[in-house]
């Protein structure tokens, strides 16, 4: 026999969920299925709104995916912007985030004479050695450690954000956002969003998180150089566990 019973009642006082959403890498096309699945997610659950969540972390490709909805940007609109749909609040263009570093090609030329003049230096000195590899070591001074110019990064992401109601300052949000990438020289996760990261603007923390080595140069940020999240970890769901409970 059914036997029906009274819903309990709502506890007054109860702590209402939260929710967040942490975005992995995987580069260009990465970012373009990830949105996919988003606006998925947006069309198919009734009142999610994902640009209305209470936190949000982001690295590498899924950084400006991230980005862009803590600052209100709904998927409809992303969409709309990668497509090149008319109406669409910006004109997206990968070739611009193809652009040769020229200042790195340059930086490095500048180290030829010195790093040749080494190597003629160690062969006359210890021909013996020109074998090994450590020989030529000081050529690692005019490789490049990019490919292409990550600044473009940096100023599309400042121009999405130039808008009434966004903002590329940390502080300024309404929700939390954290944008993670790796400091070259120690190899540590950092957190930009966080207390002592929070100055730094949305837009070059973005361009450090999405800094491959090879791809882009590392992104120098005060003193330190900083390069890919995803180079740690591909997603950084822990990153917004941990915002969740300063809440």
């Amino acid at each position: 026999m059914l036997t029906l019973n009274p819903a309990s009642r709502y506890r007054t006082g109860r702590k209402v969920p939260k929710i967040g959403l942490a975005i992995a890498g995987g580069g260009p096309l990465g970012a373009i299925y990830e949105l996919g699945a988003l606006r998925a997610l947006d069309e198919g659950i009734s009142g999610l709104r994902l640009h209305q969540l209470d936190n949000y972390v982001g690295v590498s490709a899924g950084a400006f995916l991230a980005t862009s909805l803590a600052n209100q940007v709904t998927t409809s609109q992303m969409c709309r912007i990668f497509i090149g749909a008319p109406g669409a609040e910006f004109t997206f263009e990968p070739e611009s985030f193809l652009k040769p570093a020229f200042a790195e090609f340059l930086s490095r030329a500048r180290n030829v004479p010195a790093a040749l003049l080494a190597l003629v230096t160690e062969a006359i000195r210890h021909p013996s050695r020109l074998g090994h590899l450590e020989a030529v070591g000081g050529l690692s001074q005019v490789l490049p450690t990019g490919i292409f110019d990550n600044n473009t990064i940096d100023a599309f992401v400042s121009r999405v954000l130039d808008r009434p109601g966004r903002s590329n300052d940390f502080r300024k949000l309404s929700t939390s956002l954290r944008i993670v990438a790796m400091d070259l020289d120690t190899g540590a996760t950092v957190r930009f969003g966080e207390a002592d990261t929070d100055h730094v603007p949305i837009s070059k923390a973005v361009q450090a998180s999405a800094a491959l080595p090879g791809l882009y140069p590392p992104v120098r940020i005060g003193k330190r150089y900083f390069v890919d999240g995803a180079l740690r970890r591909t997603l950084h769901a822990s990153v917004g566990i941990r915002s969740r409970r300063s809440f």
